[in-house]
């Protein structure tokens, strides 16, 4: 007996085309961007270290810088700007071509805000993902396969919150909700003198204003 195809509605798969579509530019730019700090990331002097946080270094007993923007080279922001203003250009497109799927698509101005919302969102869920790996001691390798891989998810997740469906927003919104938890809950199970919320915040000053904090590497 031939099994009968499964024929999806055509709403459906617009919005899995947008769903995958987000995933897929944020872990193709985002991924790259990760690539570049790690690159980067470089360890320093007998500073003592202000939080026993781990970082992705080779050498274990050394404090590190915190990721920061201004620890890269000229070229190297560049390519990181650069790769940021790829991505929200990718959206624009991909949010023109499954207007359909979302309640913010309808005209001009509601993709760019639309674009904007999943952009920004997508930035703040993925540094937020990539503190949660830093301060849980997860390796360079680990960390670059988890952002190559799953680095689009965060840019998924507020898609979907913006899906037409209400039920699609709750499981989206849903999902948000626990992957948080989850990150809190791997930081709390690691010597870091503060939790992930303050470890965002002191992670952030540094990354915007070239602060020298250190981070002391197991």
């Amino acid at each position: 007996m031939i099994a009968r195809r499964l024929n999806w509605p055509p709403d459906a798969r617009l919005m899995a085309r947008q769903l995958g579509g987000a995933w897929l530019c944020g872990s193709a730019l985002m991924g790259t961007v990760a690539l570049v700090f790690l690159h980067s990331e470089r360890v320093v002097g007998p500073l003592p270290a202000r939080s026993a946080v781990a970082c992705p270094e080779p050498l274990r007993g050394l404090p590190c810088l915190y990721p920061s923007f201004f620890q890269l080279t000229p070229l190297a922001r560049l390519a990181v700007l650069a790769l940021v203003a790829l991505l929200f250009a990718a959206l624009a497109v991909l949010g023109a071509w499954t207007a359909s799927a979302s309640w913010l698509t309808g005209d001009a101005r509601a993709r760019l805000l639309w674009v904007l919302l999943v952009g920004a969102g997508g930035l703040l869920g993925w540094s937020y993902a990539a503190v949660v790996t830093f301060a849980a001691g997860f390796g360079s390798a680990a960390q670059l396969v988890l952002a190559y891989l799953g680095g689009g998810l965060p840019f998924a997740l507020v898609a979907g919150i913006l899906l037409r469906p209400w039920r699609a927003n709750v499981v989206a919104g849903g999902l948000i909700a626990g992957l948080v938890a989850a990150g809190f809950l791997m930081v709390a199970g690691h010597p870091a003198t503060q939790n992930v919320f303050a470890l965002y915040a002191e992670y952030a000053r540094s990354f915007f204003s070239g602060s020298s904090y250190s981070v002391l590497v197991y």
